[in-house]
């Protein structure tokens, strides 16, 4: 059988070109959907990803605050421990400044003279005691002046008693002490 066209040739190939107007749109509109959703699924994955990554970074600034806080605790203790053994350092020197000057003494005082009382004050010390005769005193008094731990030896008051029908002088001496460094003074004590 014989075909016959009643359409003109012209309308067809315009329809083509339509169908294919559309197809290529529909194609292209389809591509621009499928990019906008790889894109979406992309920026949703970094997203997260960065969300991951803030709460990891939250975490370690957390642990990082603790150790912070310790170490703020390691410092305090630190200086309470300084604190502390200056303070033992300081009873340390005051003891070893007491023995320093005790053995002094008794390095100075002669046989002939016996100390009643030592009052400590600070930078001066007050001695109290009995002496055979004057010169006694005055010898005692010369050997405490010689001593490199003392200076400044001053009679307050010497005068006559009886001990036990024994006449001797009672006295009374004022003088400084050199304040020596706590390593002079452990060394000179051990």
């Amino acid at each position: 059988m014989i075909r016959i066209n009643l359409l003109p040739y012209r309308a067809e190939r315009r329809q083509r070109q339509i169908l294919q107007h559309i197809s290529v749109t529909l194609g292209a509109l389809g591509l621009v959907i499928l990019l906008a959703v790889a894109s979406h699924i992309a920026n949703t994955m970094t997203l997260s990803n960065l969300k991951s990554q803030s709460a990891d970074l939250v975490t370690q600034d957390q642990l990082l605050m603790k150790k912070i806080g310790k170490i703020k605790d390691l410092e305090k203790l630190r200086e309470d421990v300084e604190r502390k053994l200056k303070l033992v350092d300081t009873l340390q020197h005051g003891r070893f400044r007491s023995l320093q000057t005790l053995i002094a003494l008794s390095k100075a005082i002669p046989e002939n003279v016996w100390l009643t009382n030592i009052v400590d004050k600070g930078g001066a010390l007050q001695l109290s005691g009995l002496g055979e005769s004057n010169k006694a005193v005055a010898n005692f008094m010369r050997s405490l002046d010689q001593s490199p731990l003392f200076t400044n030896v001053r009679l307050q008051v010497i005068s006559r008693q009886q001990v036990n029908g024994t006449p001797v002088r009672q006295f009374n001496l004022l003088m400084d002490r050199v304040e020596a460094s706590p390593a002079k003074a452990e060394k000179g004590n051990s």
